[in-house]
């Protein structure tokens, strides 16, 4: 029985892949790219696992799925399998020992949790020393009948030099070596990196598996899965991070700010009014401080990036893509403005003592006002 069923997960993803490797199509570099927390790192490990798999197995649908309990299907699943090379975006480190030890922690991390979100500092990347290691091991001989995965995480965050080392690892593909790179948008890529790999999209989780997940996984009730999946946009990693249920509170904190901003754009006002009830203490003023704190950076970055157009000058850089969007709404006229004022006029309220729970209320209704305006 293998940790996720990917099949479930990531029914369009796996056929592909599935299929490719039933039909001995399998391509040298595969391009993974949709939203964090959906399940690209799972859909990555399953299919070193097939590709390595001793017996596999078809489900009800007749596609192929890895065993999960012969030898090499176990030690995949675990990450510590000698098949498998990762390059990871780690922190500013001093030596190759400083660097092999924050890759140990960020692979234990999603050996608990295959979905988590990781939580990097922004000047992380994954280094150049790194990406020639693995081209230096890949050139050695393989055991036979092993295929080699060589994963590369968040590709959007590898320097430009490890670029270069990686395209002439493209171009000249190792025997018996299948390299995965996973990456947010395609476009974050150079082209010519984008063109001799095999694009496979990584969509939203369905619903009702995400739920089932959060409720088997990390017992949580079916009730608050329905509304972390769906607050989501149907991520597992975000709702772990929105149950609280990663161990990391002020990571946790923010993704649900950010959720219920979003939350402003897209939903109506007695949704986020709901929301903000149930994920939001409303008895803790010093929480509600930061939620509006967050907020006000929100504006201020899609002001920003209106003006400037340069998605590297955002100070909130991990929801760029939402921030873009929501520029264009509100920042052309006078509805970033008003939005600033009142996020400003209610945290002063707030710390004169007023009722929490009502001034976020009638906050809220007041930027939706703004925002449909400026819609209209």
């Amino acid at each position: 029985m293998t940790p996720f069923e990917i099949h479930s997960v990531q029914p369009k993803a796996w056929e592909i892949l599935s299929r490719s490797f039933e039909n001995s199509r399998t391509g040298s570099t595969y391009l993974f790219h949709g939203p964090e927390g959906t399940g690209r790192w799972a859909l990555a490990i399953s299919f070193a696992a097939l590709l390595n798999c001793e017996k596999p197995v078809k489900n009800e649908d007749k596609i192929l799925n890895p065993c999960g309990e012969c030898v090499n299907c176990r030690k995949i699943f675990n990450l510590n399998h000698e098949c498998l090379f990762f390059a990871l975006p780690l922190a500013p480190h001093k030596n190759l020992e400083e660097a092999a030890e924050f890759t140990a922690k960020i692979l234990e991390e999603k050996r608990a949790e295959p979905f988590k979100i990781l939580s990097s500092a922004a000047t992380a990347n994954i280094p150049i020393d790194q990406a020639r290691e693995i081209k230096r091991r890949l050139s050695m001989k393989g055991d036979a009948g092993i295929t080699r995965v060589v994963i590369f995480y968040e590709m959007e965050k590898m320097k430009e030099q490890s670029a270069d080392a990686l395209l002439k690892l493209i171009e000249e593909p190792p025997k018996d070596t299948v390299l995965i790179l996973i990456v947010r948008r395609p476009e974050a890529l150079l082209p010519t990196i984008q063109s001799r790999s095999q694009k496979i999209k990584v969509g939203r989780v369905p619903s009702e598996v995400g739920e089932n997940y959060l409720v088997s996984k990390h017992g949580l009730k079916e009730s608050q899965a329905k509304l972390l999946i769906r607050l989501s946009d149907n991520s597992i990693g975000r709702a772990i991070s929105l149950s609280g249920d990663d161990e990391d509170e002020e990571s946790s904190n923010r993704a649900v700010g950010f959720l219920l901003f979003k939350s402003l754009f897209d939903e109506p006002s007695y949704a986020t009014v709901a929301h903000i009830n149930d994920l939001v203490d409303t008895r803790d003023r010093g929480g509600a401080d930061e939620l509006l704190e967050l907020w006000e950076s929100l504006v201020r970055d899609c002001v920003n990036y209106s003006i400037l157009g340069d998605e590297e000058k955002l100070v909130n850089l991990d929801f760029a893509g939402d921030i873009k969007r929501f520029s264009t709404r509100i920042a052309g006229g006078q509805a970033a403005s008003e939005i600033t004022d009142d996020i400003k006029n209610t945290l002063e309220g707030l710390r004169r003592n007023v009722h929490i729970q009502g001034t976020v209320t009638a906050l809220v209704l007041k930027l939706k006002s703004h925002i449909a305006a400026a819609g209209n």
